[in-house]
């Protein structure tokens, strides 16, 4: 089976105030990827729990899908959308920030666990562990802070100069994972992406 990603399900919380958090990682790589795939669309409502834009790439449609669930409950809008539309879990990339990455570096991987992450566990929960997904770095925590907190904080002054780069990098990997298939994005971005932001 090909492995191009046809969905890319990009993991974040509606509402204002949780805008520009390290938790909304997937949210802005999606508004980037809608601007740069699809600047003539607007975000379209699926059901009530996500909001999804159709794209093309490399003469395929593709999806970007934000659920609107809220994080833990992520994996309803992922399961529906991708069964209404019959794209299998192997071609469906979750997008979400990690706290065992630092901040700037991503991985991609073809399966696995969800680590603590409670969106990506739900995605497993609904799609099964083969899911591929894309991890964005937000780490390390300080020790200090609890983990629910830090990644509802707002980046720092540093991070802030920083996230317009990372996310063109991310934005990079996903275009890839959609054109050419998530083996050629890992081969990429799973080396030399860690070096691009040190």
């Amino acid at each position: 089976m090909s492995d191009l990603i046809s969905l890319a399900v990009l993991l974040g919380n509606p509402g204002r105030e949780y805008e520009r958090t390290r938790h909304n990682m997937g949210f802005m790589l999606a508004d980037l990827a809608a601007e740069r795939l699809a600047p003539a669309q607007r975000w379209r409502d699926w059901k009530g729990k996500g909001l999804y834009l159709e794209a093309e790439a490399a003469g395929r449609r593709v999806f970007l899908l934000k659920p609107q669930t809220y994080m833990n409950l992520s994996g309803e809008a992922a399961q529906g959308f991708s069964a209404f539309y019959k794209i299998p879990a192997a071609q469906v990339l979750t997008v979400y920030d990690d706290l065992a990455l630092p901040f700037g570096r991503l991985r991609l991987r073809k399966d696995g666990s969800a680590g603590s992450h409670n969106g990506m566990a739900s995605v497993i929960c609904a799609l099964g562990a083969g899911v591929p997904r894309l991890r964005l770095g937000i780490g390390p925590r300080p020790q200090n802070i609890p983990g629910k907190n830090f990644v509802l904080s707002k980046f720092s002054k540093e991070e802030g100069e920083r996230l317009p780069g990372f996310l063109g990098l991310a934005f990079d990997a996903l275009s890839v994972a959609f054109e050419s298939g998530l083996e050629r994005a890992m081969n990429r971005y799973n080396n030399d992406g860690d070096k691009s932001l040190s």
